[in-house]
């Protein structure tokens, strides 16, 4: 099934395509989305029930754009596409002719909402309502975020950091603060959701421990994720996974313990972080998650410690547009927005212990 504009058209993925897929989604404009890739797209159906879509949109005269999709079924209502940090483009307006395609497809397939999160700057947003979006939670976790520039020998990439971020890793390095890459066996998986928990202690909601360790271990085994664990002395003092999709990383998760007895133990992880990444031939790693760079400074702002954490290794937040709804077929989608969302949500809470989305 396909649908057609002058300009562009959507269609589902072959198989050949299929099999590709990761291939497809780094040769998009800015060398793709992890969050459209194929362990990601699989994870989310495997553990939260999505169906995972994968659609090509064909351009005249221009390359084609691979788009992930996750979509799940509402009783009554039909269904809603989510484009994970999607779609891509070499614009504000190409993004939105590539929208526009998908949404056609989405339609024609029984689809009541199409939502999406763009990795366009806020500059974008009047052109985006314009367009007919509606300003909707995010789903992805980086709005905001710090990009590091991992490219080139791994003394230059050390330069490029901040200097309080050399100097804790220096720091590190002379306490005894020893970080390994481990395979995210059940053990490994085990001690990391731990270090989780306590880091999540009422700041925030954490997935089960079996997705955790199911997500990380689906990325080993496609060797686009890596497990890291830090140890002083032989206790365990932080851990983290990061993922890799073409020429980018992404730092997925990531805790240490409370009490402030290593000091540098997370910037030694990071680093040892961006030296995988950069071993892997990565241009760009993305920390994925910072405060808004409007709010960088304000001390209530949840993020805040984060925020000066990553802001460390590279001082400038890049702000993303968000995530906004296209309403396909209105009355659907009015009900949705009025008692469907917020139901599945508590449901999902209530039933299975798991955020809806």
């Amino acid at each position: 099934m396909a649908t057609a504009s002058a300009s562009a058209v959507a269609r589902f993925a072959t198989d050949a395509e299929r099999s590709e897929w990761d291939a497809r989604i780094a040769a998009n404009p800015g060398g793709g989305e992890v969050w459209a890739g194929e362990e990601y797209l699989q994870v989310k159906r495997t553990q939260n029930g999505y169906r995972d879509l994968r659609v090509i949109v064909e351009r005249a005269g221009r390359a084609t754009i691979a788009v992930g999709v996750l979509a799940k079924r509402v009783p009554l209502l039909g269904s809603w596409w989510h484009l994970p940090a999607g779609p891509e483009g070499e614009s504000a307006a190409d993004v939105l002719e590539v929208a526009a395609a998908v949404s056609r497809l989405a339609r024609s397939s029984g689809a009541f909402l199409l939502k999406i999160e763009p990795r366009l700057g806020r500059d974008a947003i009047p052109e985006i309502r314009a367009a007919g979006y509606r300003d909707a939670v995010r789903i992805i976790p980086n709005p905001s975020t710090i990009l590091v520039d991992v490219s080139g020998t791994e003394e230059e990439v050390f330069a490029r950091l901040g200097k309080k971020a050399r100097n804790a890793v220096n720091r590190a390095g002379r306490d005894g603060i020893v970080v390994t890459r481990v395979d995210p066996t059940a053990e490994h998986s085990a001690a990391l959701y731990r270090l989780l928990q306590e880091t999540a202690e009422g700041r925030f909601v954490l997935r089960s421990e079996q997705y955790y360790r199911e997500f990380w271990q689906s990325f080993a085994r496609a060797g686009a994720g890596q497990m890291f664990l830090a140890h002083r002395d032989g206790a365990l003092v932080a851990g983290a996974y990061a993922m890799a999709l073409g020429e980018k990383t992404t730092y997925k998760d990531g805790a240490s313990v409370r009490a402030k007895t290593a000091y540098g133990a997370s910037h030694a992880l990071q680093w040892e972080v961006i030296r995988w990444a950069n071993e892997r031939g990565a241009t760009v790693h993305d920390l994925c998650g910072a405060p808004p760079s409007d709010r960088v400074d304000d001390r209530e702002h949840p993020l805040f410690g984060v925020g000066q954490f990553k802001r460390s290794f590279s001082p400038r937040i890049i702000d993303y547009a968000g995530a906004f709804d296209l309403p396909l077929r209105p009355l659907a989608y009015r009900v949705w927005g009025a008692l469907g969302d917020r139901l599945a949500r508590r449901a999902s809470l209530a039933i299975r212990k798991d955020p809806y989305y």
